[in-house]
């Protein structure tokens, strides 16, 4: 995916962008979902949802598109509603929209609703439900897994972040990591830092 920045000059601009992208799972790079509307009112007005699908404040000027223009978009890419699960989540809802009646069988086996249900907001249930019983326009994808890095002490566990200038430092708090795919991770990796599987 390619990086994309709006401009947005209202705040309610800027709360409709990160609504399009929360419900596409996307969220602020380390801090979740959020409107995080201190960085509004400090006068940020660009909005980056960059290449590792992280929504970031913009430290450098990039080209951008107008607030209109990315609405205008999102209604041509709204036609498929698309949902990222673990791989054994998948798994579990692929087989039972293969089933003659998903939703009892869903409700039924107690178990495999929990097992789905896991890390699933209203939202994304809703559109579970929505899936198994016959809406096209929704489809669920195995979300990539991400790592980070923690160093490798006898004291507290602590993780590597990069500051908004790139620069390696640490932190303590695992949301704030740096994560990406294994393969950029790998290019940080040191003997003092190990990988592990971010949640």
């Amino acid at each position: 995916m390619t990086e994309t920045l709006v401009h947005a000059t209202t705040l309610d601009q800027w709360k409709s962008v990160l609504d399009v992208w929360f419900a596409q799972g996307y969220e602020w790079h380390g801090t979740g979902k959020s409107y995080h509307e201190r960085y509004f009112d400090d006068g940020w007005r660009f909005l980056l949802l960059n290449k590792d699908n992280d929504i970031l404040k913009p430290t450098l000027r990039r080209q951008s598109i107008e607030y209109s223009e990315f609405m205008a978009q999102q209604k041509e890419d709204n036609k498929m509603e698309t949902y990222y699960v673990t791989q054994e989540q998948l798994d579990l809802i692929k087989g039972l929209k293969n089933r003659k009646y998903p939703l009892n069988i869903l409700f039924i086996e107690l178990d495999r609703y929990k097992n789905i249900q896991i890390g699933l907001n209203t939202h994304e249930e809703k559109a579970l439900l929505r899936y198994l019983g016959g809406d096209t326009s929704i489809e669920f994808e195995v979300k990539e897994q991400l790592y980070r890095l923690w160093r490798i002490d006898d004291g507290d566990r602590v993780y590597m972040k990069f500051t908004k200038y790139g620069t390696p430092d640490w932190t303590m708090d695992e949301d704030n990591a740096f994560t990406a795919p294994c393969e950029e991770i790998e290019k940080h990796k040191t003997v003092s830092w190990e990988i592990e599987k971010a949640d």
